[in-house]
């Protein structure tokens, strides 16, 4: 694992999305962090857990066509963040919905099918499956923190992070250049 590894996972799940909106929602309502980065946690946990044991069926040249959907895919939710699309935090930022949300949340497909090398052993995505639930805690907290600190105001934050999903999507991008200039 190299600092690429981690700064692109790191963005992924910085980036907004509905999980992320509930967790600032429930800061704002203030619960119980605790709860909720644990509701996360073992969301996230169910649903890596799901792609992992998927990912011996995936065939070696699909793992290219899923990075350029997940980068396109990203490139556009940056733009609508960018452009204006408020993100939705809705007043239910309880424990159950950040669960539910973070098991549908394609964030852990993207990083379990494109960002984790699909050359590594069995072992081996045990160490990037402990990885993902340090890095969606370091990023749920932050999104905490943003809701303490923004409350319902945060235009500015938006556009961040819709910039983030763009530079995110171009990192993931990277390797494919040499390939799609053939």
């Amino acid at each position: 694992m190299d600092t690429l590894f981690f700064l692109k996972a790191f963005l992924l799940f910085l980036a907004p999305g509905p999980t992320n909106a509930l967790l600032m929602a429930g800061s704002v309502k203030r619960e119980k962090a605790v709860r909720l980065l644990a509701a996360q946690a073992c969301g996230y946990a169910i649903a890596a857990a799901s792609w992992f044991s998927l990912r011996p069926w995936v065939p070696p040249g699909a793992l290219q066509a899923l990075k350029l959907v997940a980068a396109g895919w990203l490139v556009v939710l940056g733009l609508r963040l960018i452009a204006s699309a408020r993100i939705g935090t809705s007043k239910e930022g309880d424990a159950i919905s950040v669960l539910a949300t973070s098991v549908l949340n394609p964030k852990a497909f993207i990083y379990c099918l494109a960002i984790v090398p699909m050359d590594v052993g069995p072992r081996a995505l045990g160490i990037f499956w402990i990885m993902l639930l340090m890095i969606t805690a370091a990023t749920g907290s932050a999104w905490l923190v943003l809701g303490r600190r923004l409350g319902e105001d945060a235009r500015m934050a938006d556009r961040v992070a819709g910039a983030a999903l763009i530079a995110f999507a171009l990192l993931l991008l990277r390797p494919l250049i040499p390939v799609l200039a053939t």
